[in-house]
């Protein structure tokens, strides 16, 4: 069974290039939801071996699953194909590691469980979007199932281990984008933030990332919630513990980065 590797994780299985303490693993094939900014969506013509800017290689996970369980954490991201659910088990099944997350769209509470029960402690949402952008973001289901599954998962996970990805600069507003973070802490739910990445093939390839500043306003209202704390440490990539997705966002060439990987970044 083939699985993607991101670039960072690639390179320590093939060179022992140490970049990220996540292995990040996603499920080939492509989606089948219609998101206009991602590269694995149906609508997009993108190079379906990227996910936002970064590069993925297929390796067979039997062969590479021994060097997984070096990192601090093992990361699947699903996509909506057909029995993808059966796969994700699989994959998980083989994966010896202390701490497994999966980042996945609304699935039964069976398979919650069976996440949990497979090793899974912290579990990832892409929500991505404020509700008023949902239709035009090409999100699939409804954002009001999304908001019943984050409330679901918290049920299961436990409070603040289930990440709800959001993107910054997709157009929302400022106050709408504040409230829905909001909300979400208030079920008991994390935020982890990304800057929209424009990527040639997709429907938004030629949108515009978010202003620097407009950015990191979010970055500490996001940790101002999280904490109830103001700090200087509000850029740092927020996540699943252990992750730190170094230039997801961002060209290695830029001189400011919108995610700064964790302090406890290690290069090895």
């Amino acid at each position: 069974m083939k699985v993607l590797v991101s670039a960072g994780t690639y390179y320590f299985i093939k060179k022992q290039i140490k970049i990220s303490n996540t292995a990040y693993l996603l499920q080939t094939g492509g989606c089948r939801a219609s998101c206009k900014f991602c590269t694995q969506s149906a609508l997009s013509t993108a190079d379906k071996t990227y996910l936002s800017r970064v590069k993925w290689y297929p390796l067979e996970l039997e062969e590479i699953k021994d060097y997984l369980s070096t990192f601090d954490r093992v990361c699947l991201q699903t996509v909506i194909k057909e029995g993808f659910e059966d796969e994700v088990i699989k994959v998980l099944s083989k994966i010896n590691s202390r701490h497994k997350s999966v980042t996945i769209t609304p699935v039964s509470d069976a398979l919650l469980l069976k996440l949990k029960e497979l090793g899974v402690d912290y579990l990832g949402v892409g929500l991505d979007t404020v509700k008023s952008l949902w239709k035009e973001v090409g999100k699939p289901y409804s954002f009001d199932y999304y908001m019943d599954f984050i409330k679901r998962a918290v049920k299961v996970f436990g409070a603040r281990h289930v990440y709800v990805h959001l993107i910054v600069g997709l157009g929302e507003s400022e106050g709408e984008l504040v409230n829905t973070m909001e909300e979400l802490y208030s079920i008991g739910a994390e935020v982890a933030l990304f800057a929209f990445t424009p990527v040639k093939g997709t429907p938004f390839e030629s949108k515009q990332r978010p202003p620097l500043e407009y950015y990191r306003k979010i970055q500490k209202i996001r940790y101002r919630l999280s904490t109830g704390k103001d700090s200087e440490i509000a850029f740092l990539t927020s996540g699943c513990p252990s992750c730190d997705r170094p230039y997801y966002n961002e060209s290695p060439l830029d001189r400011t980065l919108y995610n700064i990987p964790l302090r406890d970044f290690k290069w090895s």
